[in-house]
């Protein structure tokens, strides 16, 4: 059986802006790895309400067999999108931007 892995998840609440998330050291640990460096964090933490930290399970699904896909998806009339440069190759001809450099 495979052990199960964790990330600490930091939180950073602010007022004025969006909370932000990150994975603490972009790294998984066991179990007992996570708690352990999640109760020092804490202990270290001198603003709780800025920053706090949460355990998240990481949980990876094995694929089996390929994705089928269905005869309507096959068999689409859908045109493909166009490459982000054509669009901006577009966008530059219907609106030449003129630089003035002395």
């Amino acid at each position: 059986m495979v052990e199960k892995q964790f990330m600490i998840i930091e939180k950073n609440a602010y007022e004025h802006i969006a909370h932000r998330y990150s994975v603490y050291e972009n790294k998984v640990y066991n179990l007992t790895q996570a708690v352990r460096i999640m109760l020092a964090l804490d202990t270290l933490n001198e603003d709780k309400k800025l920053t706090s930290y949460h355990l998240q399970e990481v949980s990876f699904s094995e694929v089996q067999e390929p994705l089928i896909l269905k005869d309507e998806v096959k068999n689409s009339d859908q045109e493909e999108l166009p490459l982000w440069s054509d669009l901006l190759g577009l966008w530059g001809e219907a609106n030449p931007i003129t630089h003035n450099i002395p």
